[in-house]
């Protein structure tokens, strides 16, 4: 069972081709921002005097804004309008980016500030995927999970690196974020006046169908069951994100007492870093050893932290961040297979939805466990859940996953 493919049609001009790129240096910037606070949370729980529950809240605040504004953008034709709604997600962006600045010394601006982030993400997602692929084709089929999973090691490190090294731990890299997004969203403008009307026209150009999957006859997508299991596996590849970015940053600064933030964020960094190289360099790994990894990864996260080790917690880490790389991309790829752009777009919003409404869900329940018994059995809970859905996505998937993705 292989992938659609497109009919051959004649390519873009070049400045359509440059405009698909500076939406993909956008979108990359909005998941950027939506990952700066990751390594500062341990910061802020010690300025403000933070809870588990809240540093986990402070997260699952973000996933709100997501997620809400992403249900709308599935469930409405907004995609179409991709050209206006992606500069719209940069005014969003910067303006979280404010509020973020001045929740340094006030919790409730830091909430504001993640809702707003959450709400420019669920908007540059839908409208990035809709425009990258009517202006690179094929190629950018899967744009929202690799440019998530580039921005989301971006941000994490980046911010690690400015607050362990410049002054202003907690403010000056939102000003540097700010200066970025002023840079790309000029740029983005700029393009949009030459080309725009052209990238409208792909945009809502359904063109020739694409080549019929030999499973399912008459139709260009994979089965119901199939796309199922594609929603399950890159959400259980998503919500390992979650636990990560939300728990860990505060976990390894108690577990090695340091107060360095390029350490405490080591987890995250390690995770999304493997997710970005593994793909390159292993190349491919069919579903059910991803979802399995994804399980191994869990156990091995409540054995670190259960035996206070830092080298098996960042083993955990590694294995969950080879399997997101796989898992979030792949079940991209299945779940979008033969569609058009603006069903693209639509599409790819609704299963960032589902992956991170469950990632929300999941790290606030763990962060109420955590805080009323302790981080283990928080984690044991997280680790119970991850085994099931990966189970389930073997199932699903069972005799029908592609051989090639």
């Amino acid at each position: 069972m292989n992938p659609p493919v497109d009919a051959p049609t004649e390519g873009p001009p070049r400045s359509v081709v440059r405009y698909g790129l500076s939406a993909t240096v956008a979108f990359c910037l909005l998941v950027v921002g939506s990952n700066i606070p990751g390594p500062l949370l341990p910061a802020y729980r010690d300025q403000l005097h933070l809870s588990t529950f809240t540093v986990t809240a402070l997260f699952a605040a973000y996933l709100a804004g997501l997620v809400a504004t992403l249900t709308v953008v599935a469930r409405t034709a907004l995609a179409r309008y991709s050209t206006r709604v992606l500069p719209v997600a940069l005014v969003f962006s910067l303006t979280g980016d404010i509020a973020l600045l001045a929740g340094n010394h006030n919790v409730g601006w830091l909430f504001v500030g993640r809702v707003l982030v959450g709400i420019s993400v669920a908007l540059g997602t839908g409208s990035a995927a809709t425009l990258v692929l009517a202006t690179r084709g094929e190629r950018g089929r899967a744009i929202a999970a690799t440019g998530t999973l580039a921005g989301s090691f971006g941000g994490i490190a980046v911010s690690a690196v400015v607050a362990d090294l410049l002054p202003g731990p907690t403010t000056t890299i939102y000003y540097i974020h700010i200066a970025l997004l002023v840079a790309a969203g000029s740029a983005l403008l700029a393009l949009q006046q030459r080309v725009g009307s052209e990238v409208q026209r792909l945009v809502g150009n359904r063109g020739e169908p694409a080549a019929q999957l030999p499973d399912e006859p008459g139709s260009n997508r994979y089965p119901q069951r199939l796309r199922l299991a594609g929603f399950a596996l890159g959400t259980a590849g998503w919500a390992i994100g979650g636990i990560v970015v939300a728990l860990l940053p505060t976990v390894f600064r108690d577990m090695t007492g340091s107060p360095s933030i390029i350490l405490t964020a080591l987890g995250p960094m390690v995770l999304i870093g493997a997710a970005c190289l593994a793909p390159l360099v292993i190349g491919s790994i069919r579903p059910p050893v991803t979802a399995t990894a994804i399980a191994v990864g869990a156990l091995l996260c409540v054995l670190g932290v259960w035996a206070d080790s830092l080298p098996i917690a960042l083993l955990c880490c590694l294995v969950w961040g080879i399997g997101q790389g796989f898992a979030y991309n792949n079940g991209l790829k299945i779940v979008t297979a033969g569609l058009d752009p603006v069903e693209q777009g639509r599409t790819a919003s609704q299963y960032a939805s589902v992956a991170y409404g469950f990632t929300g869900v999941l790290s606030v329940t763990t962060g109420v466990i955590a805080t009323s018994t302790d981080i283990v059995s928080g984690l044991l809970f997280t680790a119970a859940v991850f085994v099931t859905l990966c189970g389930v996505t073997i199932v699903l998937g069972f005799g029908r996953w592609p051989r090639r993705l």
